[in-house]
């Protein structure tokens, strides 16, 4: 009996000092790795943020339970805390954490444990997170921060254009980074649809100039701009399919079988893969809105021009749109111009709003 007990005791002993894969020793060189459940699916040897936002790139392909994440990582501020909440972490290990980031994951109910805690790391992204609570505003700082933006900048300087004597843009003039976003709103014949056309290359300006990334816009490479137009009450009807649209943007140096991969990732971004057999132009308004904007990511259009994309669109299909708009502007980031009449759109996506002519609504 005594043996019997002392076995067990052993048992008990072993499992019980069992440590759990993720929280074993990273290996020389390595940074991060990251666990489905016990198994080892990803490490890297980058330093700051990006091995997590490797991780990030490695997870919209991985095709594993996402369920039980974790990760063990050398340090974490609270950068490190806002990216592996926003990936689904369940469990992480830190070697080096702060107590800020210590917060945010047991806020977020994240399973944590760690080898030595300091109250804040040494680093400009820590001190400038601190007193931010919107995960998504900060998650798009990281992304700026890391250089994982897809946009290019736009200056437009004094940018006038007539007709004989009539003037449609008068001395125009605005500004914005790259990933950044504007809405151009005005009344019919202030010269929205002059701007979109002089931005896209298809009409040269009386004065003032237009630079895309340093650029004019004749100059560009083909596919750095994304152009939405306005869809039509009535349009003509050919037998194409919205996996074919999308499939027109493909890079064609890809191997077949990634040029089918970016275009299903397109679909999917879009939140219209199940359509893709359908008749482009059997889709609802906002459906074939959906698919340009799929084709667009897929073109990887650095600059997406938008004319009046909530027309012809019932409520449903407008707040779809708009939720796609507002993830692309945390996500993939490019620059973003929307020409709209939408009265409401300013309050639903809280972008900057530039007015031509005397239209102050």
């Amino acid at each position: 009996m005594k043996a019997r007990r002392t076995f067990l005791f052993a048992i008990v002993a072993f499992f019980g000092a069992r440590v759990e894969p993720y929280k074993q020793k990273l290996p020389d060189n390595i940074t991060l790795q990251a666990y489905d459940n016990e198994t080892c699916i990803f490490s890297d040897k980058g330093r700051w943020l990006n091995p997590l936002f490797s991780l990030e790139k490695f997870l919209e392909t991985y095709k594993g339970n996402k369920e039980f994440l974790y990760i063990h990582d050398t340090a974490a501020g609270k950068a490190a805390a806002v990216l592996m909440v926003r990936f689904g972490v369940k469990k992480a290990h830190i070697n080096l954490i702060s107590e800020l980031a210590l917060a945010y994951y047991q806020k977020s109910g994240v399973e944590i444990s760690w080898d030595k805690k300091v109250d804040k790391l040494a680093c400009m992204t820590e001190a400038l997170l601190e007193p931010m609570e919107d995960s998504v505003e900060m998650y798009r700082i990281l992304r700026i921060r890391a250089n994982l933006v897809s946009g290019v900048p736009v200056e437009v300087s004094s940018a006038s254009f007539s007709y004989g004597d009539h003037k449609i843009l008068n001395n125009v003039s605005f500004s914005i980074p790259k990933g950044g976003h504007l809405l151009v709103k005005g009344a019919n014949g202030n010269g929205k649809t002059t701007l979109l056309k002089a931005l896209l290359g298809k009409l040269e300006l009386s004065g003032g100039n237009i630079l895309i990334d340093g650029k004019a816009p004749s100059q560009l490479q083909a596919g750095t701009i994304g152009y939405i137009k306005q869809q039509q009450a009535h349009q003509e009807q050919f037998p194409v399919s919205a996996f074919e649209v999308v499939s027109m943007a493909v890079d064609r140096t890809l191997s077949l079988e990634r040029q089918k991969w970016e275009i299903d990732t397109s679909l999917r971004r879009t939140g219209v893969f199940e359509l893709r057999n359908r008749n482009y132009y059997s889709l609802s308004g906002g459906e074939q809105q959906k698919v340009a904007l799929a084709r667009c990511l897929c073109q990887k259009a650095r600059l997406l021009l938008l004319d009046e994309p909530t027309s012809f669109l019932d409520v449903e299909s407008r707040r779809t749109l708009l939720e796609i708009l507002k993830s692309l502007s945390v996500g993939e980031m490019p620059t973003i111009i929307i020409v709209t009449h939408d009265k409401e759109i300013g309050i639903d996506l809280d972008w900057p709003i530039l007015i031509l002519g005397d239209d102050h609504e």
